[in-house]
């Protein structure tokens, strides 16, 4: 054969086997991660062969890797043209479809690869990931155990399992699944990660965190773990770990919005409540509808000095415009309540604080007093860990639904099951809050009151419970609710008998001392200002605070470090942590006379005291937050102690009458009491809701309000 020949023919050969060497070099580039340089290879590919398949596929894998959704469906669709019935290929069309939060169409691809191999663990696995995303967590848990079935050794597919399990409220099946990917895969951060937050939520905090530190240890998302474990160490009360935690995150990516809002969380809780909110505003600058951002900024205005009505209720309607008004949307639907004005009626409470937590104290004894041949009490609890209080309120409810571990959609499919006629948000926009389904209107008639009763912003909730000093008369406009008023915004049950004592502390010490037992994320600086104003002016006063925050020692440090700066000596100071509720309520047995924080008072604090004897001195602001102490003492009977401003309120505090604080102490308790007293408390509460109830009754069945964001 000639040289010349033989020489054609290898060139022939060459070329021929050319694309798929390329392809085989594209392949190793693409499984090392190495994406823009084999998206090129098999560009190149396809320039020779355009109807390979394999490059199609795999470029359409690629694109998706990269992020480019929209080319890698292209791609994909085009190599299901060339092969329509490769399962793989249809199964990795609905991942990317599922990314590009095409969810009905993810899930007909899914289908599709199952009904041509049902043996593919990957399309089972892929369909599972699709309903986790459509929340339909027990179908996705069926498709999961299928995949399982198939492949029992793919430790992400576990992951996906533990995922719906926590979704589904199954934690500690969830644990289980995640403790699986982890054994298959020691380096599987994401589960450590997810396996964390199901610890969190079950409050098993040092597990949760060493979780957390493993995921960060195997260092592939630094970002998304260390805020997880700043967050976690803020519920920690471990204030400076969290703080280091988030300036170390944002040094790594300076406009990382949830590194920002849990950095104004933890300013927050030292009560910085100015800067908290720059940097939850920053936050949603760069993402509008980042929910923890809203709820953080709406929860930090309320310590803001410069807040007001109107703000406050603007940053609430941001909640509903990117969050609640689509849910509305989707889930609205008519009620089968009977509308008879005078039947008993069905009212369901919906809290997380059915616990030993001070919001109790307010919402308790409506609950205890309620007469139940007129109302019939359901409690939606969403309490993870138990307590005593917990078993105390399951038995006062009619009917007890542990909600803790319920998606929304159980909750109001529940919620509706049961015909509640009046459902009652305990919580506002506090943590624990179930406004998303609030949000879906499960009742037909809905109220927010006590818990956290500032206005929600959201429309589809009916009612605020409030009264004229909390909620003055002009500025009502600006809720999104309707403001109902009683004798006050909020009561307390009484303390436990024998707790009172009718000395006061000034005759046994000599001196006077002024007490707080506040949340320290309270004492703004004006505050603590205006406090040591009055300690220098009565140079033999004492001061006490109490908090659980206090038992951080960098929220000790900061608080004695700030009363220092205005001269106030750490010995004139007792900082007091947790206690029993008892202890609690005996430490206002030492105190002569309470200070008010501001610009957020005190709420269920201030009622404390007064049972126990002790007027509390209030500065009147601008929001809610910042008139509840000043509507407790005008319901009190005590509106002497209230200030307009920081003079007057330097004045009462600096110049009491002795002899009205002995008679104050000896009889005030008493007439609270007959005054804001439990039972005539709850049958004001009780001509509310049958108002409320006729008003809906006599609403036409068809009639629909246009609720703004759901055009």
């Amino acid at each position: 054969m000639p040289p010349t020949k033989a020489s054609a023919t290898s060139s022939s050969h060459d070329k021929s086997y050319e694309p798929v060497l390329m392809l085989m070099r594209a392949r190793v580039l693409h499984q090392g991660g190495q994406y823009d340089e084999a998206k090129s290879l098999y560009k190149k590919v396809l320039k020779k062969s355009p109807s390979n398949f394999q490059a199609l596929h795999f470029l359409g894998l690629a694109e998706y890797q990269s992020g480019h959704y929209d080319a890698g469906i292209r791609s994909i669709k085009r190599a299901l043209i060339e092969d329509p019935k490769s399962a793989q290929a249809h199964s990795d069309l609905g991942s990317v479809l599922n990314a590009a939060r095409r969810y009905d169409e993810s899930l007909i691809a899914c289908d599709k690869a199952i009904a041509l191999d049902p043996t593919l663990a990957f399309g089972h696995a892929n369909r599972g990931n699709v309903l986790i995303t459509l929340g339909r967590f027990d179908d996705a848990l069926v498709s999961l155990d299928k995949a399982l079935e198939l492949l029992p050794t793919h430790a992400d597919t576990w992951n996906d399992r533990g995922n719906a399990l926590h979704k589904l409220g199954r934690y500690d099946e969830a644990l289980v699944s995640y403790e699986k990917a982890i054994g298959l895969d020691p380096q599987h951060d994401v589960a450590c990660i997810n396996r964390a937050t199901t610890l969190k939520e079950l409050k098993r905090f040092d597990e949760a965190l060493a979780s957390y530190d493993r995921a960060l240890k195997i260092g592939k998302r630094p970002m998304e773990a260390g805020i997880a474990r700043a967050d976690l160490l803020l519920q920690m009360r471990n204030v400076e770990a969290a703080l280091a935690t988030c300036t170390a995150l944002l040094k790594i990516e300076p406009s990382s919005v949830p590194a920002l809002t849990v950095l104004g969380n933890c300013m927050a809780t030292l009560g910085d409540a100015d800067t908290a909110t720059a940097l939850h505003g920053r936050a949603l600058a760069l993402q509008p509808n980042y929910e923890p951002a809203i709820s953080s900024r709406i929860f930090s205005m309320d310590f803001c000095s410069d807040a007001d009505f109107q703000s406050q209720q603007a940053a609430r309607a941001s909640w509903w415009q990117h969050v609640g008004a689509r849910l509305y949307k989707a889930h609205a639907a008519p009620f089968a309540n009977d509308r008879d004005p005078e039947r008993r009626l069905v009212v369901g409470y919906v809290s997380a604080d059915f616990r030993q937590h001070s919001a109790a104290f307010s919402f308790r004894p409506i609950l205890e007093h309620h007469d139940r041949s007129k109302v019939e009490v359901i409690c939606y609890s969403g309490v993870v860990v138990p307590d005593m209080a917990t078993k105390a309120f399951e038995t006062i409810a009619d009917k007890w639904r542990d909600s803790s571990q319920w998606t929304d959609a159980r909750l109001a499919d529940t919620i509706r099951a049961d015909k509640v006629d009046i459902l009652i948000d305990l919580s506002g926009h506090s943590a624990g809050n179930r406004l998303r389904v609030f949000a879906r209107k499960p009742a037909p008639v809905q109220v927010t009151a006590w818990g956290h009763a500032t206005g929600t912003g959201l429309p589809v909730i009916d009612y605020l419970f409030a009264d004229p000093v909390a909620v003055p008369k002009e500025v009502r406009p600006f809720y999104a609710e309707a403001i109902y008023d009683l004798p006050s915004i909020v009561i307390i049950e009484p303390p436990p008998a024998g707790l009172h004592s009718p000395e006061l502390p000034l005759d046994r010490n000599g001196y006077l001392t002024y007490g707080s037992l506040n949340r320290i994320s309270k004492l703004s600086d004006a505050a603590i200002a205006v406090w040591a104003r009055i300690m220098t002016g009565n140079p033999t006063s004492r001061l006490i605070l109490k908090d659980h925050q206090i038992d951080d020692p960098a929220v000790r440090q900061t608080l004695l470090e700030k009363f220092a700066a205005q001269g106030i000596a750490a010995d004139r100071i007792t900082l007091l942590g947790s206690t029993s509720r008892q202890d609690h309520l005996r430490t206002l047995r030492e105190i002569d006379l309470g200070l008010d924080p501001f610009p957020q008072a005190g709420g269920v604090s201030t009622w404390e005291a007064l049972h126990m004897g002790v007027p509390v001195v209030s500065k009147l602001g601008n929001t809610v937050a910042s008139r509840v102490g000043s509507a407790i003492l005008s319901a009190a009977g005590l509106p002497e102690f209230i200030a307009t401003d920081e003079d007057r309120y330097v004045a009462i505090a600096l110049a009491p009458d002795h002899d009205k604080l002995r008679a104050i102490r000896r009889g005030l308790p008493a007439f609270i009491v007959e005054r804001c007293g439990p039972v005539a408390y709850t049958r004001a509460v009780e001509d509310a809701y049958r108002t409320m109830w006729h008003r809906w009754c006599a609403t036409p069945a068809d009639a629909k309000a246009v609720l703004p964001g759901t055009r």
